[in-house]
């Protein structure tokens, strides 16, 4: 049997102290490594009560007090982790456990205090990174994954199956892991990973996703890979961070800057149309004016007198196109209200009836995914006008024009698409031009070319984005995005 110096030595070299207490007398007797650790208490003073009163903690001192009574009236668990007080006036963690011994027919208890500080420190060290790394996470809406390339398993934090809709039982299978992934970006999603995979490439991309019940949203999503002591890849880890409402904002904007730019190259080369028609009259009227001022031939002069009716003619239909696009603008003013698509389809068909029956033209319409919009009325007549007619217009020779409207909604977002079976476009040769003005390209005497510039601009000028796909001889479908 080791006697107490000899243990007292080996658990020293454990930092580990003990009390022995008599359970019969209450006695209790402090090892030399205890009394080194905190002190030893003065003379004719209660160890117990300077223990409680000095040493332990105060956080501790009413379950430690519970705990040490149990143990004197027979009860054989003790275990409690504890704060104590050394010499040099630091605290540090134990934990206190019991042993429980008989020597020479008398009840002793020995109390164990095994020094924890590191570990207790490293634990709260680890549970303060945790938090804040969730705190981090839940703020910035960051979650982190990990795919095991060799097991093909896939891991997701709490916050990634948060910021995708999922329950937090939820356990994803590797081959259903594109279904995530937004349609038009799962090709990208897959060339991200396989490169990853395959050969280390790291990555960080702006790429849709796609919640549980479908809803789409845009993720910054970073990878790298992950390697074994072979330097193997055996996974790839990274985080995907909710950025959706940032990311819509920069579409947002970059559409606007898009339609102010455009509406000012529009204004600009509204006002050179301006000064070029307008100087074009004017030039012409001062020559023939100077003309009949210089001349003394009274026929020669009724002949120039002509000229200037012909050119005021010509000057007063100027004013009166520019006029009509300028009224166009004014339209802004009014306020949008519901606006049925088929009774502004109503009101097209009635005052173009005449052209629809002389060119036999049948229209087909199909409102009933999308029946209504919020616009300004005169705007979508505008625009349906101007569609229709120019399908009527543009028709292939020998075939009845067929136009087809449909309305829609795709991603939450309207849309109205107008087809026809006419003579279509060359969009290689007149794709960049097909909205501007006085652009024609037909050869039609009654083209003016500002039929498609007045509809884009109040296309645009609403908010929304016209676009156009075209075969020559098979026939045209714009698109527009309301």
């Amino acid at each position: 049997m080791l006697n107490d110096l000899q243990l007292n030595s080996i658990l020293e070299d454990f930092d580990i102290a003990y009390w022995k207490i008599d359970l019969l007398t209450q006695e209790i007797t402090w090892s030399e490594h205890f009394a080194s650790l905190v002190g030893a208490p003065a003379p004719q003073t209660s160890p117990i009560e300077h223990f409680l009163n000095h040493i332990l903690h105060r956080d501790y001192r009413y379950d430690f007090r519970v705990a040490y009574e149990n143990l004197l009236e027979g009860a054989t668990g003790f275990s409690q982790e504890i704060k104590l007080k050394l010499q040099n006036d630091k605290y540090r963690w134990f934990e206190c456990r019991n042993l429980k011994s008989r020597d020479n027919n008398k009840e002793t208890a020995v109390l164990l205090f095994v020094n924890i500080h590191q570990s207790k420190r490293d634990q709260y060290t680890i549970e303060e990174n945790f938090f804040y790394y969730r705190e981090t996470a839940e703020m910035t809406s960051t979650g982190g994954w990990y795919v095991d390339t060799v097991t093909k398993a896939i891991y997701w934090d709490d916050v990634t199956k948060k910021i995708l809709d999922c329950p937090q039982d939820f356990h994803l299978n590797y081959d259903e892991r594109l279904r995530f992934y937004g349609r038009d970006h799962q090709e990208k999603a897959i060339s991200l990973f396989d490169k990853c995979e395959k050969y280390g490439i790291p990555f960080k991309e702006e790429i849709k996703m796609v919640t549980l019940y479908g809803r789409e949203f845009w993720v910054r999503a970073t990878g790298k890979p992950v390697y074994n002591e072979e330097q193997e890849i055996i996974g790839i880890r990274g985080v995907f961070q909710d950025i959706d409402e940032n990311k819509n904002n920069e579409i947002n904007l970059q559409n606007s800057l898009d339609i102010i730019a455009t509406q000012n190259s529009r204004l600009f080369n509204f006002a050179h149309v301006v000064s070029h028609n307008l100087r074009s009259h004017s030039s012409n009227l001062s020559l023939v004016v100077q003309l009949v001022s210089e001349s003394r031939d009274a026929k020669e002069k009724i002949e120039l007198l002509d000229n200037i009716s012909s050119i005021s003619e010509n000057l007063d239909a100027a004013i009166t196109q520019l006029n009509d696009m300028v009224s166009h603008q004014n339209l802004l003013k009014k306020e949008r209200r519901q606006v049925a698509f088929s009774n502004s389809l109503d009101v097209v068909v009635a005052s173009i009836s005449s052209l629809i029956n002389r060119e036999s033209a049948r229209i087909v319409s199909d409102f009933s995914n999308l029946k209504e919009i919020m616009y300004i009325p005169e705007y979508l007549e505008s625009i349906l006008l101007n569609l229709i007619t120019n399908a009527i217009r543009y028709k292939q020779p020998g075939r009845k024009p067929v136009i087809f409207i449909q309305s829609y909604l795709k991603n939450d977002q309207p849309y109205l698409e107008v087809s026809d079976n006419g003579m279509g476009i060359d969009l290689d040769r007149h794709g960049d031009k097909m909205f501007g003005m006085y652009k024609t390209f037909h050869h039609n005497p009654d083209a003016k070319g500002i039929g498609l510039f007045i509809t884009r601009n109040q296309v645009e000028t609403m908010g929304g984005t016209i676009s156009v796909t075209s075969t020559v001889n098979i026939g045209t479908t714009f698109k527009i995005k309301f």
